[in-house]
């Protein structure tokens, strides 16, 4: 099989090469190839696996965003930029190896089920799933399962002193692509924006509003961790900061002529200072608009260089319920930069991109970031931009390197934290009622010395030994988890980014320079 699909790959890339494609004949010979397998192979094949992986193997010689997905790899894809997923509507996390829920969304089936927070996943029907050492993708499966459907979900409550048996129903649940937009101060108005999804712009656009008539006048976008979305969505978000007739992006291929989007009068924002933070996984969608308020002046881009990829592609559905998503053209920001960077060593090397950054030192040092400086570029304000590879932010902000104690990635692994937190929401809501908003719950609420120490005993019965020293160092991050995760348990999942945004370093830098002078400094006014 590795052998077809390696000649394949190479003779449809070598023909490519040539520019002497003859599609005909190539279909002619790929047909008597598999027919001969069909009636001749000394063993039987099964020639649909066989053509997949040629498909697949193809695809990877090309570039590294051309894929082929098989029907369930395809709608795990596709579901996200719906702006909903078929579900029983609940946030989880896996703690010692159990769905542990979260939060239990309104009006969803687990809301009428009866679910409740801190419930935990034992089976569906007869299959358990706990202490099976899945994977969340795994679980997530389980549960929306058609086979499962009708299949009772089996329940610890109280710590395992209740078993339930419960049924529940499966819908179409809505998510925003803005999970937390609110106030920071001296109207500062901040946006997490998670997606470009085909919900994404009626969601930013109803908590703009909000924001606006609550007296904002800055705003703080947030794209860090945003890994993209549909591009004409990207356009039309862009389209809320850009004033009337401005080249916002273009995109061009080999087969794909010169497309051009300028934007339309009437967006919510056109005016005010602007902040967007992007990160290392920043990419696609996110940086289309990063790139064009960076190139157009509109923007203070601020956070570590992006992920680097500025490749199109169109979906290409199979009547099996495979597809293939095959790049056609690049997209170039309005002064004319490509992001995409090099993936000449193959695709092995590309996907370890964010490894070498870290070992690099550009995580942590604008000094370490490789510019080639035959690819810049000058926005009207006569300000460099680079190509070839990301957006470089006018701003650097490094990574919080000090959060990486080994007792603390022992936690998240094992997510004791997360059940601590939960049992202490449950067992103090008397004494967190004092606090009637999260915003007087952030200036106010201490965590106790002893729910501290509540964390380390759970994790040292575990079998995670931590020394004095060793906790000491981890306090600090350790507090900041444990308030926030207290706030969502008690707030909920939206007001918990605002405990989030208090300890963000990226977010108080942004609100320095809004209140600064450096939007001046840098022609941005």
């Amino acid at each position: 099989m590795k052998v077809f699909a390696l000649f394949f790959s190479f003779s449809f890339f070598a023909l490519s090469l040539t520019g002497q494609n003859d599609v005909s004949k190539d279909v002619e010979k790929l047909s008597l190839f598999l027919n001969s397998l069909n009636e001749r192979y000394v063993d039987s094949v099964e020639t649909s696996t066989l053509l997949e992986k040629g498909i697949r193997s193809m695809l990877e010689e090309l570039d590294p965003h051309s894929v082929y997905m098989n029907p369930s790899q395809y709608i795990a894809a596709t579901e996200p930029l719906k702006g909903n997923f078929k579900g029983v509507g609940i946030r989880y996390q896996i703690i010692l190896d159990t769905m542990t829920v979260l939060e239990v969304m309104p009006s969803s089936p687990s809301e009428r089920g009866g679910i409740k927070r801190g419930d935990q996943f034992i089976a569906i029907g007869k299959d358990t799933i706990a202490g099976k050492k899945l994977s969340s993708g795994e679980m997530s499966r389980f549960l929306k399962s058609d086979e499962n459907m009708n299949e009772p979900v089996s329940i610890f409550r109280n710590g395992g002193k209740e078993r339930l048996e419960i049924v529940l129903e499966r819908d179409n649940i809505k998510v925003s692509s803005v999970p937390a937009a609110f106030l920071l101060e001296d109207h500062i108005g901040y946006i997490k924006f998670s997606r470009f999804s085909s919900t994404s712009l009626t969601d930013f656009r109803a908590e703009m509003d909000k924001l606006r008539s609550s007296g904002m006048k800055h705003l703080v976008f947030d794209l860090r961790g945003n890994s993209g979305g549909y591009l004409n969505v990207a356009v039309k978000i862009l389209d809320e900061f850009i004033p009337d007739r401005r080249l916002l992006v273009y995109t061009e291929g080999t087969h794909q002529s010169r497309k051009e989007t300028f934007s339309t009068s009437g967006g919510r924002f056109t005016r005010g200072d602007l902040v967007v933070l992007i990160d290392e996984n920043s990419a696609s969608a996110s940086e289309v608009v990063a790139g064009a308020l960076q190139d157009l002046d509109r923007a203070l881009i601020m956070g570590r260089r992006s992920y680097g990829k500025g490749l199109v592609q169109r979906t290409v559905e199979f009547d099996d319920g495979s597809a293939m998503r095959m790049t056609i053209s690049r997209y170039y920001t309005p002064t004319g930069r490509s992001i995409q960077r090099p993936y000449d060593e193959g695709l092995k090397a590309y996907k370890s991109e964010g490894r070498k950054r870290k070992e690099s030192g550009e995580l942590y040092s604008a000094d370490s970031i490789e510019i080639n400086d035959s690819l810049v570029y000058y926005t009207p304000a006569r300000r460099k931009v680079y190509g070839g590879g990301g957006i470089i932010p006018d701003v650097f902000v490094p990574a919080d390197s000090s959060k990486s104690s080994p007792f603390m990635r022992s936690l998240v692994k094992s997510g004791l934290h997360v059940r601590t937190a939960l049992d202490y929401v449950d067992s103090h809501s008397d004494e967190l009622s004092i606090y009637p908003s999260v915003q007087g719950y952030t200036s106010k609420f201490i965590v106790p010395e002893t729910l501290l120490n509540e964390v380390r005993m759970a994790a040292s019965k575990r079998g995670d030994i931590c020394s004095d020293e060793e906790f000491e160092a981890a306090k600090i991050d350790l507090n900041e988890v444990m308030k926030t995760l207290i706030a969502r348990f008690y707030f909920g999942y939206e007001d918990h980014f605002y405990v989030i945004a208090s300890y963000d370093e990226m977010i108080h830098k942004a609100i320095d320079d809004i209140q600064n002078d450096t939007f001046k400094e840098l022609g941005l006014k």
